[in-house]
């Protein structure tokens, strides 16, 4: 066994003496070479003086939102000025910037794309791949080096799939079609399909019909280089055997040939007398995911979505008023989660 780094667990929120106040989840990670990130939530970080300094601090990458909704409102109009802001701030801060996604969903794309329309737009399939070259490469090329990954597909198994890109292209055909596109603009950038596999672990059947899919994708040449993981867990319904599964999940991308990142995690601790000791709980969950993470050199970074506790989807999106799913609290104070995840980057990489 190699260790590639050793120190003594931290076991308490607020940390003990001044060494410790200045340690961050970011100067471990980088001693290891692994990615710890989070998302960027434009709508709060110039509102919210603690964002900048908190994201740049404690992580060594970053979500950027690209969705092309925002990034190309009018048909042939880019505005990629979010996309300068983004690398802007990584560049400031020597981090690397993910890109969050080229194509998702009906509701992430700009209007004039009709999309909303059972005729999806009445879009011929020559007409829209060339619309979806156009946009992906154009982002991938202005991203340059800074982004070192870009998603470029998200969530393709949800209902609906991904809508009317897959149901004018056919999905299959899509996806790799989406990820040539992408090679062709950045040969040096990471490539990631990504999924969600449920609250309450990483469901194996959703896993089996994911790494199908990336198999088929690579098939018709479309070069997937990471399998992204979601992990948006709720405390209350998590399987005793969670760890298990998402091992499962590491040995399938391993033997698919591509890397696996953890893309967006966060754990509701349940409502009040679910849970013994929520926040106990909640800072072992995390530890789990990202130690077992480490001990697979496959297995390259780790996301939590979402800065502090005021600022996460599940309040703002999802109706849980009482929802306190990632590292800080609302004051930016370091929770047990975030002590779960410093103590798994400590103990390092431990490969057999």
């Amino acid at each position: 066994m190699v260790l590639a780094s050793s120190v003594l667990l931290l076991g308490a929120w607020a940390g003990f003496g001044e060494s410790i106040k200045t340690e961050s989840l970011r100067q471990y990670a980088d001693a290891i070479g692994f990615g710890v990130g989070s998302n960027i939530q434009r709508r709060f970080w110039d509102r919210d003086p603690g964002f900048k300094p908190t994201l740049a601090r404690e992580f060594n990458h970053a979500v950027s939102i690209v969705f092309m909704k925002f990034t190309q409102p009018e048909r042939g109009k880019f505005d990629l000025d979010s996309i300068d802001d983004d690398m802007l701030f990584a560049k400031t801060h020597n981090m690397k910037l993910f890109g969050a996604t080229l194509i998702y969903r009906n509701d992430t794309s700009p209007d004039w794309l009709n999309f909303g329309r059972i005729t999806c737009g009445g879009w011929s399939a020559k007409e829209l791949d060339q619309i979806m070259k156009e946009q992906i490469q154009t982002l991938v090329r202005r991203g340059g080096d800074t982004y070192y990954a870009w998603e470029v597909v998200n969530e393709p198994l949800a209902p609906g799939k991904n809508g009317c890109w897959s149901r004018v292209l056919g999905q299959d055909e899509m996806i790799a079609k989406a990820f040539q596109y992408a090679r062709e603009a950045n040969p040096r950038a990471l490539l990631v399909l990504n999924d969600t596999f449920g609250q309450a672990g990483v469901d194996k059947e959703r896993t089996d019909e994911f790494f199908a899919l990336i198999q088929r994708v690579k098939k018709l040449g479309g070069p997937i280089d990471v399998a992204g993981c979601e992990m948006h867990l709720e405390a209350q319904q998590l399987h005793a055997n969670y760890v298990e599964e998402f091992k499962y999940f590491l040995q399938q991308a391993k033997a698919a040939g591509v890397q696996a990142q953890v893309t967006e995690m966060d754990v509701y601790q349940g409502p009040a007398g679910a849970v013994a000791d929520p926040y106990q709980n909640q800072k072992k969950i995390f530890y789990d995911v990202v130690h077992t993470c480490l001990q697979d050199s496959n297995c390259t970074s780790f996301t939590v979505w979402g800065i502090k506790d005021g600022l996460t989807w599940l309040r703002t999106q999802k109706d849980l008023p009482d929802a306190n799913p990632v590292l800080f609290d609302d004051g930016y104070g370091k929770k047990p989660a975030y002590y779960g995840v410093l103590e798994a980057l400590k103990q390092g990489r431990q490969v057999h």
